[in-house]
């Protein structure tokens, strides 16, 4: 082998807040506090801060490899602490405050962190839990709220720790396989597992999610302004606090606040080309939208992934506010493996066609590959009909959980997904169930998430979920529970079989519907269907 002429210089996270300081230092970073004041700086500011913050830490014991654990919200200290912690060597453990308060426990305990910082608007959760967090050394409290510093026991003051800490000249250098930043899975099923990112698989992933094919109405020159809705602490934030730096484009934070009136008029007020949020947003935030007879002229593209986007959802964007739906798959294990974007050369299509496509989960992003099998692990081909479970591996896919003995990958090294999908001759993928929930119904698969979308428009209808429950000759049949919009419109259960049983197989026909006040969610905005099965066991 004849070696490269090539320098050697490693993939970190320094190396893209140095670029943003350096070359649009004065992009704004605009953050709303918990209190709800908004806070502007630049770039250039932002990374001042960091290389302090990262200095003041050293100075109160982070070492290589220690990790940091975050209990924040989406706001300009967070977004410091994705870069001041790896940047010199620790790992930011980001946190969700969600989750309850045993898996908070868990996730922290589990994860090791010897520094823990959290804001105001966790500052009850840190009150209740602090005593059993048993790595914890030093506390750090932001005070960007309502909670005085003195209510929260013995912590140090993030801003004081910044202002009496010089900068570090740079950012050290060293291998761009150390870990960077500690994620966990939602623990809907067992305890939460930590995922452990590498700079080298942050960058690459930061890389991948800028191509002006990934979200798609790519403008030379314009200014782009990215707001992430989705929690920072889920599976970083989705890239958008690497991706926006990199890029160039302008970062709105909206703190703690998740009333759809308020990201709403921010979007409206900071100009947001590109937003990210789950499924269950996108409706509350569309639902405002149309009553109250407004739109957000300067969006063009919303991200969203976790679940299916309900057909009738994506035409209300697109159709009453020119917003573009860009869905995607991935998960905590395997970020942003599919981008959403038409394929080029699908523009030819008629509306209709290209909605259809864009009611699937995206196509395989560059870097990763993905497959279907079969039980035994035999090919599934990829004609777009044929269904197996999905399997993935690439340059930014987990290879194991933190501190777990149990293994994700199949025998042959690919990470097991748990989705059940097809994925058709052009390479869109379309989820059909995760492999817990599909159903089997006398030897025949049912698709949950199939019946779900269709149940979903029908009239006043919010949100739907199928589970599966027992049947003495079947073995199993599929269960409809269903939340409706208001007391205005009420579902009548037969009507709504009746409308489905139109539209599919007679033996995908729901046993029954159940229509409950509210469906339970997850920290995530995710459908809790353990919760379901509890309530309706038979």
């Amino acid at each position: 082998m004849i070696e490269s002429l090539m320098m050697d210089e490693p993939l970190l996270l320094s190396s893209i807040i140095d670029y943003a300081a350096s070359y649009h230092g004065d992009t704004e970073v605009v953050s709303r506090s918990v209190a709800g004041e908004v806070h502007r700086y630049g770039y250039r500011e932002a990374y001042d801060r960091m290389r302090k913050l990262g200095r003041a830490l050293q100075g109160v014991g982070l070492t290589q490899s220690d990790r940091v654990a975050s209990l924040c919200w989406n706001t300009h200290q967070h977004f410091e602490l994705f870069y001041a912690v790896p940047c010199v060597g620790g790992v930011l453990h980001t946190v969700n405050p969600r989750l309850s308060e045993d898996h908070v426990v868990y996730i922290v305990n589990h994860g090791g962190a010897k520094i823990l910082l959290f804001d105001s608007g966790c500052a009850d959760l840190v009150g209740r839990i602090r005593s059993r967090l048993s790595h914890v050394e030093t506390v750090v409290y932001i005070n960007d709220g309502p909670a005085p510093l003195e209510t929260q026991g013995a912590c140090l003051d993030y801003e004081a720790l910044i202002a009496a800490s010089g900068a570090l000249a740079e950012f050290p250098t060293f291998d761009e396989k150390a870990a960077a930043i500690l994620c966990y899975t939602s623990g809907t099923t067992g305890n939460p597992k930590g995922v452990l990112y590498s700079h080298r698989s942050l960058v690459l992933i930061a890389l991948a999610s800028i191509a002006k094919d990934f979200f798609g109405g790519y403008r030379n020159g314009a200014l782009d302004v990215y707001m992430p809705i989705a929690g920072m602490f889920h599976a970083t934030g989705w890239s958008f606090p690497h991706t926006a730096p990199l890029c160039g484009a302008k970062l709105v934070l909206p703190g703690r606040q998740h009333d759809p009136a308020v990201i709403c008029m921010l979007m409206q007020d900071e100009h947001v080309t590109i937003a990210g949020a789950v499924p269950t947003v996108l409706l509350t935030l569309c639902d405002w939208l149309d009553r109250n007879s407004q739109s957000i002229p300067s969006l063009q593209s919303l991200l969203t992934s976790g679940s299916a986007v309900p057909q009738s959802l994506i035409e209300r964007w697109e159709q009453r506010h020119g917003v573009s739906i860009v869905q995607t798959w991935g998960m905590t294990e395997s970020l942003c493996s599919s981008k959403g974007s038409l394929k080029p050369g699908l523009e030819r299509l008629s509306k209709a066609e290209q909605l259809a496509y864009k009611g699937k989960s995206g196509r395989a992003s560059w870097g990763t590959r993905l497959r279907l099998v079969e039980e035994d692990g035999r090919p599934v081909p990829h004609d777009g009909v044929s269904v197996g479970a999905m399997q993935a591996r690439g340059p930014w896919t987990a290879s194991g959980y933190y501190n777990e003995t149990s293994s994700p990958l199949s025998r042959d090294g690919w990470l097991v997904t748990g989705d059940m999908a097809t994925i058709d001759p052009e390479g869109y993928i379309e989820i059909k169930d995760r492999a817990k929930d599909i159903i089997k119904s006398g030897g025949e698969w049912i698709s949950s998430a199939e019946l779900e979308e269709l149940a979903l428009t029908y009239p006043g209808a919010r949100y739907a979920a199928v589970i599966g429950i027992p049947h003495p000759k079947w073995q199993e049949r599929p269960l409809l529970v269903v939340q409706q919009q208001d007391d205005e419109m009420p579902i009548d259960p037969a009507s709504l079989l009746n409308f489905i049983g139109a539209k599919v197989a007679k033996w995908w026909i729901p046993e029954r519907v159940e229509v409950i006040a509210e469906m339970p969610l997850s920290a995530t905005g995710k459908i809790l269907k353990t919760e379901l099965r509890k309530l309706f066991p038979a």
